[in-house]
């Protein structure tokens, strides 16, 4: 499974760049002012193998999450037991329908390991109702959203039920604002294409990479990396460096710069 992580701490600036992460930041702060949630974490994945990860799980995480609960989320390696990533390999399978909302903690099907999980993120102070919200855009690329509240139990029904078609549409909108370029079915019938050295050589030129530092990240020489993305341009019947890293990003090929960051 591969991660690619966005951070806005407590819907703060975090680790986005240019206008993506102003208008993106806008977007959650809009969220919050709607909604009165806690915090937001959205995934986008995909069920097709990527053309860089074999056939590791391709998952893109935008979170609002405080970096604390970031940092021990990656030291317990979370992800494991965290009921959101779980939902999305049993969607994989089985896919929810778009704008479903599942309340985590009344979820029958969670693993124990799973309910301490969501009993931990209530002890550190995140919230005490925890929805998560199935999505997907025009390509079939899915999504699930998932937002934290506190909410009195005795109401935390009628709360739902109150919120629920907003959330389904907030997760829609978001969904849309990331990954409206992705298309599933499109990167599977170009992948084949490019060679994998030549997506690593785009993907590290879209992160702004020169062709001496990429040739050193991949212990390849400046004049192959040259190779590689010459190759890549005219395979994609494009005219200079940037346009090529465009359409691969526009394809899906290759992540958006602004959502690389690994934990």
């Amino acid at each position: 499974m591969h991660f690619d992580l966005a951070h806005f701490p407590d819907f703060q600036e975090g680790f986005y760049s240019g206008s993506l992460k102003q208008d993106t930041l806008e977007m959650l702060r809009d969220i919050r002012q709607q909604l009165g949630c806690r915090y937001v974490t959205h995934i986008g994945y995909s069920d097709l193998a990527g053309p860089q990860r074999s056939q590791d799980a391709e998952i893109s995480v935008l979170t609002t999450l405080p970096i604390h609960w970031v940092v021990r989320y990656s030291a317990k390696n979370y992800y494991r037991v965290d009921p959101l990533v779980q939902g999305i390999m049993q969607a994989r399978r089985t896919p929810d329908a778009t704008g479903a909302v599942r309340n985590l903690a009344e979820d029958k099907t969670l693993p124990t390991e799973s309910k301490k999980f969501l009993r931990d993120c209530q002890l550190r102070g995140l919230g005490n109702l925890f929805l998560a919200v199935s999505t997907s855009n025009s390509h079939g690329f899915r999504g699930v959203t998932g937002f934290t509240f506190d909410a009195q139990s005795a109401e935390q029904f009628n709360f739902i039920g109150n919120v629920g078609k907003r959330l389904a549409g907030v997760s829609a909108k978001l969904h849309s604002s990331l990954h409206s370029n992705r298309n599933p079915a499109l990167v599977a019938s170009v992948a084949h294409l490019l060679t994998k050295r030549e997506i690593d050589c785009l993907y590290w030129a879209a992160n702004g990479k020169t062709d001496g530092e990429i040739g050193e990240i991949l212990n390849i020489a400046r004049w192959t990396v040259v190779t590689y993305l010459t190759n890549a341009k005219n395979k994609l019947g494009c005219s200079n460096r940037t346009s090529t890293v465009a359409t691969a990003l526009a394809l899906g090929m290759i992540e958006m710069p602004a959502i690389s960051n690994k934990f």
